[in-house]
């Protein structure tokens, strides 16, 4: 399957439904995706969760409404998917500063959406690509991580804040000294678990042990399951542009013979069960400096 093709045509359907009382699972069907795994890959493409990205569409075309039509406030609103004038008005304000009624006498422009270069972000550049030239693969049996973490939202503008203040409190509290049963001192993990249909989901910090005995009050202990991980060595600046992860689901690992998990009934919600895990070790400094990400991977079957 050509994951970036099928959320694209994904994104084509929604242009074409917008008017209508779509749901993210309605979507995920068409690109025969279960909806949680259907949100991580739309918005790993996108850089949009698909709640998101459907309602700046709708907003885009109520603009072009506004500016190129007479039709009254009350049907734009309704004709264009949104459940009453106030909810349209609400959300048009956010979206563009101003009302509906003083975006029509004032006609600003506007700026074309999706944006034309969603799907054309050209060549990947060579430090983007060294990330994927020596590639390492470990098995790790079932292990205890523990830590702490935070509910995250990615439907909301400041769903995503709490990870930094997570961090924030990791490396300013010293959380660390007080766990017991370490792994590997001085190697800490980052990963984001749990994710939903609707883009909730926790993130956690914390460290690999041997045991969850003993756990300072506050502090939470998981089980990871035994999986093969792909060893990346990149950067979190090139985390934070999306390209890591949208590069690694167009264009490695169709090549790689490697699949993300499968159950009997079809494909795992995506990071879920097996979640990607970013590793610090100890020597690690800035935004700049060398990490690793851990994508869970199984091979492929060949029949």
């Amino acid at each position: 399957m050509d994951i970036e093709q099928c959320i694209y045509k994904s994104t084509l359907y929604i242009h074409q439904v917008y008017t209508q009382p779509v749901t993210v699972t309605d979507i995920a069907a068409k690109a025969y995706l279960s909806p949680s795994y259907f949100s991580f890959m739309f918005r790993t493409f996108t850089g949009y969760t698909v709640k998101n990205y459907l309602n700046r569409y709708r907003l885009y075309r109520a603009a072009l409404e506004l500016r190129d039509s007479n039709k009254q406030i009350v049907e734009i609103a309704y004709v264009g998917g949104f459940s009453s004038q106030q909810a349209f008005t609400r959300s048009f304000s956010q979206m563009y500063g101003i009302s509906p009624a003083g975006f029509r006498l004032s006609c600003p422009e506007i700026s074309i959406f999706p944006p034309e270069n969603m799907w054309h972000k050209g060549r990947p550049n060579m430090e983007l690509m060294q990330c994927f030239e020596n590639v390492n693969f470990m098995h790790k049996e079932a292990f205890f991580v523990a830590g702490m973490e935070v509910d995250i939202h990615y439907n909301s503008d400041d769903g995503t804040a709490p990870i930094a203040g997570l961090w924030e409190t990791w490396h300013g509290e010293k959380i660390e000294k007080s766990i017991p049963n370490q792994v590997s001192q001085g190697v800490v993990y980052g990963m984001t678990h749990s994710e939903t249909p609707d883009n909730r989901g926790k993130y956690f910090v914390g460290v690999e042990v041997s045991s969850l005995d003993n756990l300072p009050v506050g502090l939470i202990g998981r089980k990871l399951p035994a999986s093969e991980f792909a060893v990346f060595d990149t950067t979190l600046e090139i985390i934070f542009t999306g390209m890591f992860w949208r590069s690694f689901y167009a264009e490695w690992l169709p090549k790689s013979g490697y699949a993300i998990h499968e159950e009997h009934n079809g494909l795992l919600d995506a990071f879920r069960k097996y979640p990607a895990i970013e590793v610090y070790d100890k020597g690690w400094e800035n935004e700049q400096s060398v990490m690793q990400a851990y994508a869970p991977v199984v091979k492929v079957t060949q029949h």
